[in-house]
């Protein structure tokens, strides 16, 4: 078997701009949490005098789609055609997100509604661009009846149009364990690439799927990858790639890059091109937009972790979940 660790690989704007004018004739699903992202932005003047906490003076509002809809979202950003296959509660917040993915033109027939469930919001105070405190709620409570049946029979029917399949797992309940294994099968039975940013204690169910894309923390609890000082993580990545038959893994690992491992035992690192990080929130679902765009529209593996490494470091300079354009990117390459 070979096994070669290249520098960063070169890719000229000409080919990026090739890559990208061709991101406009995908569509891609993305099945998986849909959440809300709300922001309360503002100052601290002072400390509150009935607590030892800062009190914020909100001057700004806003909201962000999150989760499963952010991917989406950045697809849309990207000019990929998108829809979101999920579940959202019957409450302010679900009827929020339907309308921002409808303002986007992001196809959201797919987000089926379920009485009693809470859809999932995370509200952020921000401090001069500081994260000051997270409020979630949501339930993660497992998806059944006549939603888990919508959900899994579109998400089955889209194989025969698509080009290719997100699983965005962030373990509320959409992604089942009883359902994946027959879901990845009838795409990867049509030779549609299946991605999956992955939930930790469901890593064996994504067998057989085209890329997993864990960050440092996630590779490490679900496979012993070790990037530690003196660690040599590639015997334990080959054996996760091996084991569970992926065609590649891809390990973001914030400001040291990104990871490739693919093929027979081949692997590549990417150094990070960010020079300033504000904010990771959201990074992981720009890298696998950008990812899948990319293997939608038959682009070289390794050109698009490059291009996927390259649109992380442009999201991170943003505080909060934010999306890339399709110019942005092409201007990320100088």
């Amino acid at each position: 078997m070979t096994h070669s660790t290249p520098t960063r690989p070169a890719i000229s704007r000409d080919r990026v701009r090739e890559y990208v004018g061709r991101f406009a004739s995908a569509q891609i699903v993305v099945l998986g949490d849909v959440m809300l992202d709300r922001y309360f932005w503002g100052d601290v003047e002072r400390i509150s005098p009935e607590a030892p906490v800062p009190i914020v003076h909100v001057t700004r509002r806003s909201r962000r789609l999150g989760g499963a809809a952010n991917v989406a979202a950045n697809l849309r950003a990207l000019g990929v055609q998108s829809e979101v296959i999920s579940v959202r509660g019957s409450d302010r917040e679900g009827r929020e997100i339907a309308r921002m993915l409808s303002r986007r033109g992001i196809g959201g027939e797919g987000v089926f509604e379920s009485p009693g469930r809470t859809t999932t919001e995370k509200v952020r105070i921000i401090a001069r661009s500081q994260q000051v405190v997270r409020a979630d709620f949501e339930t993660d409570d497992v998806v059944d009846g006549t939603a888990r049946r919508a959900i899994y029979d579109r998400a089955r029917e889209k194989a025969a149009s698509a080009d290719a399949l997100v699983i965005s797992d962030y373990g509320k309940g959409v992604v089942l364990e009883s359902e994946i294994a027959d879901l990845i099968a009838a795409w990867r039975s049509r030779g549609k690439p299946v991605l999956v940013d992955p939930h930790v204690p469901h890593f064996e169910w994504y067998r057989g799927v085209s890329v997993v894309t864990p960050n440092t923390r996630e590779a490490h609890m679900a496979a012993g990858i070790d990037y530690r000082k003196g660690k040599n993580p590639s015997t334990a990545a080959f054996d996760l790639v091996e084991r569970l038959k992926f065609e590649a893994l891809l390990v973001t690992r914030g400001e040291d890059g990104m990871s490739l491992y693919y093929g027979e035992r081949q692997e590549v690192h990417i150094p990070t091109v960010a020079k300033h990080v504000f904010d990771v929130t959201g990074a992981g679902d720009t890298v696998i937009s950008v990812l899948a765009a990319g293997m939608a529209t038959r682009a070289d593996l390794v050109d698009a972790v490059v291009m996927a490494n390259a649109a992380a470091g442009e999201v991170i300079k943003e505080v909060g979940t934010s999306t890339l354009s399709a110019d942005e990117l092409i201007a990320a390459f100088a």
